[in-house]
This record gives structure tokens, C-alpha cells and sequence, in this order.
């Protein structure tokens, strides 16, 4: 999941320290009873996770290193209930973070991570069954999507918004010109004769 906007990495002395893990959000893929990286494909257990970079050329500082695409992906909010009712097999839940952090608009990269619940699909089905038998082999919960939130904050507390980056671009598709000055005049006049008697 790419996150937009400039990355901004807590560390140093003029950064907060986060004592706690933060919690975060995701999506998977539901591939034969295990979780599975959406982009990468890597297999999501149990146990805590170290990230480890990958790129063609290394870096000297540890994952995630800015300027490249290591680390763990989160959200900051829950995925849409909806973004995965529609498949067969992406399956959407909360981790906890902790290590170094780089903080984007809408989400994070982590160096280190653990699965800590997952949310049920909205209808009953073989793809809930399949849900509650990979978190059951898994030690962690399948909640409903509205107790996401509340079940991963047993586990951690979210970025405050304080320590978030603006979203420097929120409109991502850009107006394709100046607006005709004579069609703003024309749906003008059209709202003015309405209102007249």
C-alpha cells in the first residue's frame, strides 16, 4: 500500500518517543489458510516481525530508510469495511509497530511488526469461515469490522494526530483547467432566477 505525501522519520532528540507500540492497518491476502503480503507475498505469522530491505542497493540505516520502500506498511485508520467484501481473498486487520518510524499523510513504515487481530468479512460465508480458521491458527481475534479499532488497542494506542504529517496534496486529481468564467456566471444566474418569485 503506497502512502503519499513527504515522509517524516521519528527519531532524534527533537522527535516524541513513542514508549508503547502504535497500532496500524492493513490488508492481506488470504492464499491456502495464510496471510500473505498483498504486494510482496510474504507470509505474515504469529511472531513478531523484523523488517529487512531488499532494494538492489544498500542502504546503510536500518528499514525503513527514507528514500526507500522498505519497512512494514500500516494505515492509520481501519480499512473500509467494503474494501474487501468483494474478494475472495483479501482479508483486512490491525498490527502493532514499534522501532523506528516513518510517518506519511495517511500512514506509516515500521521497523518492526506483529499481527494482532483480524476483521470478519460483513457476511456469513466461506471466505468468514476461512478468516476464523487462519486467526485461530494464528493466536489472534476475528472481530467484527465495527470492533477492529477497539480489539487492536488493547495491543497499543494510535499516532496521535499532533505527530502526523499534513496531507500536502488532498484533492489527488488535479481540475483539468481554469474554470470557464462564463459557465460559473450562467450557473449563477440559473440559482439567482430560482430564488427569484
Amino acid at each position: 500500500m503506497p502512502l503519499d505525501g513527504p515522509s517524516h522519520p521519528i527519531e532524534g532528540d527533537a522527535a516524541p518517543d513513542l514508549v508503547h507500540p502504535v497500532i496500524g492497518y492493513r490488508q492481506w491476502r488470504l492464499r491456502d489458510g495464510e496471510l500473505r503480503s498483498v504486494y510482496t507475498g510474504d507470509r505474515w505469522g504469529a511472531e513478531p516481525m523484523a523488517a529487512v530491505c531488499r532494494a538492489a542497493v544498500p542502504h546503510a540505516e536500518p528499514p525503513p530508510a527514507s528514500g526507500c520502500s522498505c519497512g512494514f506498511y500500516a494505515r492509520y485508520t481501519p480499512v473500509p469495511r467494503t474494501a474487501s467484501a468483494a474478494t475472495s481473498d483479501l482479508v483486512a486487520g490491525a498490527i502493532a509497530l514499534w522501532g523506528r518510524l516513518e510517518l506519511h499523510a495517511h500512514g506509516m513504515r515500521a521497523e518492526q511488526a506483529v499481527l494482532v487481530a483480524l476483521a470478519l468479512p460483513l457476511l456469513p460465508g466461506p471466505k468468514r469461515r476461512r478468516v476464523r480458521r487462519a486467526a485461530e491458527a494464528l493466536g489472534v481475534p476475528a472481530v467484527p469490522a465495527r470492533r477492529l479499532k477497539a480489539t487492536a488497542q488493547l495491543r497499543g494506542a494510535p499516532i496521535p494526530r499532533a505527530m502526523r504529517p499534513p496531507d500536502l496534496a488532498p484533492n489527488k486529481r488535479a481540475a483539468p483547467g481554469t474554470p470557464d468564467p462564463a459557465r460559473l456566471h450562467a450557473v449563477g444566474d440559473r440559482a439567482r432566477h430560482r430564488r427569484e418569485p
